[in-house]
């Protein structure tokens, strides 16, 4: 095992033995060191794409799924069993975490066969920490007419 230099961080007792006692449960043999250090990890990594968002605006490029557009840095999951994958929008394709290209159907599909990819393929868009189904993105009737759910109405609940 490599050698990771690391700095204690002071969290109230109460809290910690919370966390502790919960991954014994639900996670028996997780570190709580560990999880929080991951949690940290994933945090940051949307706050920076928060921040790049803010920073840098929209993307311009990313893949275009149908009638539905996943900017760059849309970050897409599946799950097969106890198994969660997951894929990342670059440029202008969608790339598994082993650097192949995938169309969303390929990507429900790797490990099961049959699966449409709206209803098993989960989406963060870039700057949101939520996950939300593919199918819940997908163009809806809206009074009259056909609207896309873009981001912005995903992350405010109105899409």
């Amino acid at each position: 095992m490599e050698y990771i230099p690391t700095k204690p961080v002071n969290l109230p007792l109460a809290e910690f033995m919370a966390l502790e006692f919960y991954l014994m449960d639900s996670r028996p043999g997780v570190k709580p060191e560990l999880f929080v250090a991951e949690l940290v990890k994933r945090w940051l990594a949307v706050e920076n794409e928060r921040l790049a968002l803010r920073r840098d605006g929209p993307a311009l490029r990313g893949f275009q799924w149908k009638n539905l557009f996943l900017p760059e840095g849309t970050n897409l999951r599946t799950s097969y069993g106890d198994e969660v994958v997951f894929a990342k929008v670059r440029a202008d394709r969608i790339l598994s975490d082993d650097g192949a290209a995938l169309t969303p159907s390929q990507f429900a599909n790797q490990r099961a066969k049959g699966r449409n990819a709206w209803r098993f393929v989960w989406l963060r868009f870039p700057g949101n920490e939520r996950w939300v189904r593919a199918d819940d993105c997908r163009v809806r009737p809206h009074r009259g007419g056909d609207r896309h759910a873009s981001p912005d109405d995903i992350r405010s609940g109105s899409g």
